[in-house]
């Protein structure tokens, strides 16, 4: 449904990140070049950053939910995941305003399941506890568990993202750690390079033009890294909503 980092109209995570256990009202997600998906209990809506300055609201693109969600995550083109429980729906949307169901190809994660999180090609990365398990799916809608690729963390994981290629970030608490999979199937700890944020986490997610979201409270905060592998502030560029 998409190729790596070369969405095509609305790319984070979505951001997104909530949780079956540990689940919240707000959440925010990378959707796709400067866009940023945020939902708040059933709806999602999303924000423009392509002026570098300012956030704009598209208040003709919003998903609207009958149901709870618990969390959504953008899965390339013109698609949303939307996951209640442990089943993953997908939408789709003629970026008029109007979103249908994609029946056919809806997910059903057999374990339990703590957050999703989009990853390379047509996969999802499902954690729960200390381990994240990765799903496939083919142009049938089938889909498959990709046993060979689980990741199994040291402590119990607080959220999860995909940054790019292989890339994948792994938060507890105020930290994340940045690990990548190699060719052989074995992930690999990236040294040199975690995030801890100063304050309050309420979630992470990365947006494919290098920044790094942090969500605190009703306000989006952004990092980048610098050459020295440091990352700072990027200042003027907050999303409050």
């Amino acid at each position: 449904m998409r190729s790596v980092l070369n969405f095509s109209l609305l790319t984070i995570s979505l951001l997104l990140f909530s949780e079956c256990k540990n689940s919240t009202d707000t959440q925010a997600f990378y959707v796709e070049g400067n866009f940023v998906g945020i939902r708040q209990g059933q709806i999602i809506k999303f924000y423009d950053g392509k002026d570098t300055k300012a956030w704009v609201y598209n208040d003709d693109k919003d998903f609207k939910s009958t149901t709870p969600i618990d969390e959504a995550i953008y899965f390339g083109g013109s698609f949303i995941g939307v996951r209640q429980d442990k089943t993953v729906k997908f939408y789709w949307t003629n970026r008029q305003g109007q979103w249908k169901y994609s029946p056919g190809k809806d997910l059903t994660i057999p374990d339990g399941v703590d957050g999703i999180f989009y990853f390379k090609g047509n996969s999802i990365g499902a954690w729960n506890g200390k381990t994240i398990k990765f799903f496939e799916t083919n142009k049938q809608g089938t889909w498959r568990y990709r046993a060979d690729e689980d990741f199994i963390n040291d402590q119990n994981i607080d959220g999860a993202f995909y940054l790019n290629g292989s890339f994948i970030g792994v938060r507890k608490d105020r930290t994340v750690k940045f690990y990548t999979l190699n060719p052989q199937g074995s992930w690999e700890y990236q040294s040199g390079i975690d995030f801890t944020s100063n304050d309050k986490v309420d979630g992470m997610f990365y947006l494919d033009t290098g920044l790094l979201g942090v969500i605190e409270g009703r306000k989006i905060v952004f990092y980048s890294i610098d050459q020295q592998r440091k990352w700072t502030h990027v200042v003027g560029r907050n999303l409050n909503f």
